[in-house]
């Protein structure tokens, strides 16, 4: 999705990173946080809005609204360079590659924003992880259920990510 303002156009991008051959290394809630709290400085940093977020045990997604997106590059790099290194540290391990890369797609329109939108909230459930979205905590549901549950659940049923069939759960929030 495209805002014009001004001169400036502004960009939202779905981003999804993968441990290298999907390892589960992000385990448990250090490995994550560290995952998190460096995303959380680096869009602050790059001056860049994150919109929703996911962090599972091997891979991540979310999605920002991106001020350059030149700068695109220059941010994984950093990301991924910083957290392999924390998470590395926090684990005692020694593996090359930590991760394998990232994926980056330019948001096309309102629908495919929610779409994605849902589609990273609903992750958990997904993988298996849970059953009810209010029982994992590294994502952006909580905070936007926070701000706004009876829009959130709207969301939920509105847009709908077509790879998934989960709609009807929807009072499970």
């Amino acid at each position: 999705m495209h805002q014009n303002i001004g001169f400036l156009m502004i960009l939202f991008y779905f981003f999804t990173g993968a441990v290298y051959q999907k390892k589960h290394l992000l385990t448990n809630h250090k490995t994550k946080s560290v995952f998190i709290d460096t995303l959380m400085l680096l869009i602050k940093k790059f001056n860049w809005e994150l919109c929703e977020w996911v962090v599972l045990e091997n891979h991540y997604h979310f999605l920002a609204k991106v001020s350059k997106a030149q700068d695109i590059s220059r941010f994984f790099n950093t990301l991924h360079k910083t957290t392999a290194f924390h998470i590395k540290k926090t684990l005692n391990i020694e593996i090359k590659p930590f991760w394998y890369q990232y994926w980056d797609k330019c948001i096309r329109d309102e629908k495919h924003y929610y779409e994605t939108a849902t589609y990273i909230m609903y992750n958990p459930v997904k993988h298996n992880y849970v059953t009810n979205l209010n029982d994992y905590e590294f994502s952006s549901f909580h905070s936007n259920k926070n701000e706004d549950e009876e829009a959130l659940r709207k969301t939920f049923i509105t847009y709908k990510p077509q790879t998934i069939n989960y709609y009807n759960e929807i009072d499970d929030f």
